[in-house]
């Protein structure tokens, strides 16, 4: 599967940047492939002030599909089912903690809600780290939402903005993943 297609598709919209954050390649590499994938007619970069980046055009986005559709065999899926699976045991958790973080004005309710994105990490990062086994992509995942909450301690906008790396974006983006292997939706599940 191609990594630089995943990326964007599952972020929806990413800077050259945020694709080695999310992919883990050098920055070369990564230029070389957008150069490939706009060649194809696969991806575009979007011209905009407020949030420039590369997006999948329509042929982009059935092509990862189809590429997706052939990158697991159903033992892997099935394996990768269950660890969405203790994925959503602390989803709606994290959900409601960035929402309450999002309402907060003061610092000790922050502090109080840093603790507990702390503890739900906890929870999730052995998932993350069995799911990495199962697919290289989601241990990714567990090492980025990891690196939010150290940069949480000097920088609150890694808690949710999404203008840089921040828990609530990251992990927006793992379920989007699970999602996407899976062949669900979040209207489905109901997690919208």
């Amino acid at each position: 599967m191609n990594s630089v297609l995943h990326a964007i598709r599952v972020k929806g919209i990413a800077t050259s940047e945020a694709i080695t954050v999310a992919t883990g390649l050098e920055p070369g590499e990564i230029e070389r492939e957008l150069a490939v994938l706009e060649a194809d007619g696969l991806a575009l970069q979007r011209p905009s002030r407020k949030r420039p980046g590369w997006v999948l055009t329509e042929a982009g986005r059935e092509h990862h599909a189809k590429d997706l559709a052939g990158a697991h065999d159903q033992a892997v899926l099935g394996d990768i089912a269950q660890h969405y699976e203790g994925f959503l045991a602390v989803n709606s958790q994290v959900k409601s903690v960035s929402a309450k973080w999002q309402q907060a004005t003061d610092d000790a309710t922050r502090f109080d809600l840093i603790d507990r994105i702390e503890a739900l990490h906890g929870q999730a990062a052995p998932v993350l780290e069995r799911a990495g086994a199962t697919a290289d992509r989601f241990g990714r995942y567990r090492a980025r939402l990891g690196a939010a909450l150290e940069h949480l301690e000097e920088d609150q906008r890694y808690f949710v903005s999404p203008l840089v790396d921040s828990y609530h974006t990251v992990w927006f983006e793992c379920h989007e993943d699970f999602l996407l292997t899976l062949g669900r939706t979040r209207a489905g599940e109901g997690s919208e």
